[in-house]
């Protein structure tokens, strides 16, 4: 509860190392879009769209992937199984839906 949870606070990393794995994220996203973009542009010019349009659809393919990425981050992570501290201190969440 709130503060008194019994975790340990972790201190926070030095701004230059979030910094860092900020910029990471964005390159890794950046890369995935370039790479969907460029597989757009190669299929669309392959099955005989002109220049224009096979670019237009490559970039716009390339800024929603980047977009979808960035906003898949903001998701909440899925739990994992629940581990034998877990069980031991009765945090186990109730089964959902998809379990049966």
């Amino acid at each position: 509860m709130g503060r008194h949870d019994g975790r340990a606070a972790v201190p926070r990393a030095p701004w230059y190392a979030r910094a860092g794995r900020a910029a990471l994220r964005w390159l890794g996203r950046a890369a995935l879009g370039a790479l969907a973009g460029g597989v757009v542009l190669g299929a669309t010019l392959w099955a005989g769209t002109s220049w224009e349009a096979a670019r237009a659809l490559g970039a716009a393919a390339a800024v929603l992937v980047v977009a979808a990425t960035a906003l898949a981050a903001t998701l909440p992570p899925v739990p994992g199984p629940p581990t034998a501290a877990d069980e031991r201190a009765g945090t186990r969440l109730p089964p959902s839906s998809g379990d049966r």
